[in-house]
């Protein structure tokens, strides 16, 4: 029979390793948050909300992140967080084109394989919370627009500064608008322009307003106008500046162009992600089918 004195020993070598783990944070909780890799990458990003800080190398504020993130995983049930060392997932991240600035984290937002919105560098535990609860926001404004249950003007209603500077809300434009998403560097936005410039020019004076909405600043638009002009091409419809990407966001615009069409009624009849010339034709009937009666 073992002796009291051996088992008082063990006992308390139990409770000093004990004391050890509780001192140094070493417990038996495990963290919140997912370990991603390439082989998880695509079925992670089909949840409803999944929030991944991606972590370069030598990232001094990637811990400061990634302790905010478990605080908001451990608030919020109904999100997940996930991280991603670009280092060791490198091959993967290539493949997919997807590139993370040197020492500095990322952190993106997914819902249902698409990104809603991100960020760089590092930010508090409340500003993150408040960029996560936009994006919530958002998706459940699509989820009532498409239910009937809001209107699509006042669910996007905003009001942005044009190239000039002067203020313009949507819902004070008149008539059938079509709102295209685009940037001066976009191949696809350039090619799409002429046809925007000529349903602009053709039907203007039959209620048809077009406007472009762009995060780059009015200067870089400007450049870009009057280079278009030196060549032939004449942007006349209107040009908003959207430099913190709060438009962008709330319609949840992921890749450009993407190209509303709002009836007179302020209800949406179309959304066109990416420009072929053949979508034009129909395009055209678009128009025509609901220019103000």
């Amino acid at each position: 029979m073992k002796s009291t004195k051996t088992i008082m020993q063990k006992f308390g070598l139990a409770i000093f390793i004990a004391g050890l783990l509780v001192a140094f944070g070493c417990s038996a909780q495990t963290s919140s948050i997912i370990e991603m890799t390439g082989e998880n990458f695509e079925e992670l990003i089909k949840n409803e909300l999944l929030v991944v800080v991606f972590i370069p190398a030598d990232c001094d504020s990637c811990d400061e992140v990634l302790t905010a993130l478990e605080g908001i995983q451990d608030e919020m049930q109904d999100i997940i967080v996930a991280k991603m060392d670009v280092k060791k997932n490198e091959q993967f991240l290539n493949e997919i084109r997807f590139r993370v600035k040197d020492g500095v984290p990322t952190v993106v937002m997914f819902s249902n394989g698409d990104v809603q919105d991100y960020f760089m560098g590092a930010e508090s535990k409340e500003t993150i919370v408040e960029k996560i609860n936009k994006v919530k926001a958002n998706l459940h404004i699509w989820e009532d627009v498409e239910a009937g249950r809001v209107s699509f003007m006042d669910a996007f209603d905003f009001t942005l500064k044009d190239i000039d500077g002067n203020d313009v809300t949507l819902s004070e434009v008149d008539g059938l608008i079509i709102l295209d998403f685009w940037a001066t560097w976009c191949p696809p936005c350039k090619a799409e322009i002429p046809y925007l410039v000529e349903f602009y020019d053709n039907y203007k004076n039959r209620g048809l307003t077009v406007i472009g909405v762009s995060s780059e600043d009015a200067e870089t638009q400007i450049g870009f106008k009057e280079d278009l002009a030196a060549g032939g091409t004449n942007i006349t419809y209107l040009i908003l500046v959207d430099s913190d990407r709060e438009v962008s966001t709330m319609f949840g615009i992921k890749s450009i162009p993407t190209t509303f069409f709002i009836s007179p009624e302020g209800k949406l009849l179309k959304k066109e992600v990416g420009f072929s010339e053949e979508f034009v034709p129909d395009f055209q009937k678009l128009i025509e089918d609901n220019l103000p009666k």
